[in-house]
């Protein structure tokens, strides 16, 4: 965070204050205790890591980018009530796979 502007600087410590304020008051989507004093911990631990791990991050691009991935986590997470990050499996499917997968699909229905 050396080379950031301040009003960056002070994006990025909002975010961190953001996401440690949704872990205190975090509740799991079952309810239980347990669960939800495991998601709490993982989110702290999540941030913590991530946070460290791109404090030295000094390319104006790639900070925006991890303001806007934050960003996002946050939204997903409150939206759907899930701490952890959904998986990408796939990416948009392109012509060419679409392609692929219609003529399989014809192969196997003959």
């Amino acid at each position: 965070m050396n080379n950031m502007t301040p009003a960056t600087r002070q994006e990025v410590l909002g975010l961190y204050r953001k996401v440690l304020q949704i872990a205190k008051n975090w509740q799991s989507a079952s309810g239980q205790i347990e669960e939800t004093m495991r998601e709490k911990e993982y989110i702290r631990n999540e941030a913590r890591t991530l946070f460290r791990k791109n404090k030295n991050v000094t390319d104006p691009e790639l900070i925006k980018q991890c303001i806007e991935e934050c960003e996002a986590r946050i939204e997903i997470g409150l939206h759907y009530n899930i701490p952890y990050p959904r998986p990408n499996y796939l990416g948009a499917p392109t012509k060419a796979s679409v392609n692929c997968c219609v003529y399989s699909c014809m192969k196997n229905s003959v």
